[in-house]
């Protein structure tokens, strides 16, 4: 090589342009981690469980639901939001996601939500979006057998967020005459931006890549289910908190909770990194699974 070569040339000018658009954008590929392929599946194939009905609480195509019924009788309802940071996932469910087979042995229904994701909308309207699909489930408790006295909204990740918010905010489902309490209880499984002021993770690239898209120029006040506590505004139904154990946020939400006089439990577990943060949800519902088994014995133990 010639003295004064570069040989990093080649990585330079088009030839580096062109690997990073042959690269996967973090769309596709947050939708490849969380196992739902690209966007353009048909995720209404065989490799997903079908829905028992698909109802639309908007115009939107994100504002729908499935619902999962799980025997022709009034049962109780475990209603799930999903997480991927505000900015991805699907109320898809895959065959090996146990949730609704859980909910079923369980003697309850089973839902899962869309709602609209950021950027298209913010963290404000999404969690609107979540509180519009509770309003139609109460609504439409008689038709679809839920015994609208015993809903459980549970979330993972971001949609442990929301849930928790919808839960400590009256106003979202105070916008469709109801309450909070009118939840049964809420389960979040390992939830981020509880209060989002505060560090949610301890990688800049993941909170730059992650959270700062939902709550840059945001009103965090708004999104934060720990001021909305802090105003305590109303009842707010109990709460099972599951976290992996280096989770802080969690445990800020389990104290304004208790502060609150609000029954919460705060259960932690060995799950370290992103892989760990959602193994705590991918593998909810299995029966070796030590969360499945806390939930199991909290829903066992609501009143009713």
């Amino acid at each position: 090589m010639a003295a004064g070569a570069r040989p990093c040339a080649l990585l330079s000018g088009q030839s580096f342009a062109a690997i990073k658009r042959a690269m996967p954008g973090l769309r596709n590929l947050m939708n490849l981690v969380l196992g739902y392929g690209t966007r353009s599946e048909d995720r209404s194939g065989a490799r997903f469980r079908r829905p028992t009905a698909t109802l639309a609480y908007g115009e939107h195509a994100l504002q729908a639901l499935d619902f999962h019924a799980g025997a022709p009788e009034i049962r109780p309802l475990l209603v799930f939001a999903h997480g991927g940071a505000w900015q991805f996932g699907d109320k898809a469910r895959r065959l090996k996601d146990a949730k609704a087979k859980f909910a079923h042995e369980e003697g309850w229904h089973f839902a899962c939500l869309n709602f609209r994701l950021v950027p298209e909308v913010g963290v404000a309207e999404m969690v609107q979006d979540v509180a519009a699909a509770i309003a139609l489930l109460v609504a439409r408790a008689d038709e679809l057998g839920v015994d609208a006295r015993r809903i459980v909204l549970m979330g993972h990740s971001s949609g442990a967020h929301l849930a928790a918010l919808v839960a400590s905010n009256p106003a979202l489902l105070g916008a469709h005459g109801l309450r909070p309490e009118v939840l049964a209880g809420i389960i979040a499984n390992d939830g981020a931006a509880y209060d989002p002021t505060q560090p949610s993770t301890d990688s800049r690239f993941l909170a730059r890549r992650l959270l700062d898209p939902a709550f840059s120029a945001a009103d965090l006040a708004a999104l934060s289910p720990l001021a909305q506590l802090a105003r305590g505004q109303g009842a707010v139904p109990p709460f099972l908190i599951l976290a992996g154990e280096g989770n802080r946020q969690s445990a800020m939400l389990a104290q304004a909770l208790s502060a609150r006089g609000t029954a919460a439990e705060l259960h932690r577990f060995p799950a370290f990194g992103p892989i760990g943060h959602m193994r705590l949800s991918r593998r909810f519902g299995q029966p070796d699974h030590a969360p499945t088994e806390v939930a199991r014995n909290w829903l066992r133990r609501l009143p009713g």
